[in-house]
């Protein structure tokens, strides 16, 4: 029995007034992104700060936990701006292959 026959198709790309859009959605966002960073760092000093104030182990597990925060926060922002440069392209019309 032949394979099913695939459907040619064209590759996806945004109109240049939805890139724009995202690009000013991406601009909103680095301002937020920032404050979520800034605000997870604190945190883990934070905890390192408590060591002299509380049990080791509890100063250790708000700076843990705050250190995650920055692993994910950081790995948002490298999102963020994978996004930001598509965007910027497609607004631009040059579209990555």
């Amino acid at each position: 029995m032949p394979a099913p026959r695939k459907r040619v198709s064209t590759s996806l790309r945004p109109s240049k007034a939805a890139a724009s859009k995202l690009v000013s959605l991406c601009l909103d966002m680095e301002e937020l992104l920032n404050e979520a960073q800034d605000a997870a760092r604190v945190v883990h000093l934070i905890g390192h700060g408590l060591r002299e104030f509380v049990n080791e182990n509890e100063a250790r597990a708000v700076a843990a936990a705050a250190w995650n925060a920055c692993q994910k926060v950081e790995a948002l922002r490298r999102m963020w701006h994978d996004l930001f440069k598509a965007a910027a392209r497609a607004t631009a019309g040059q579209y990555p292959d």
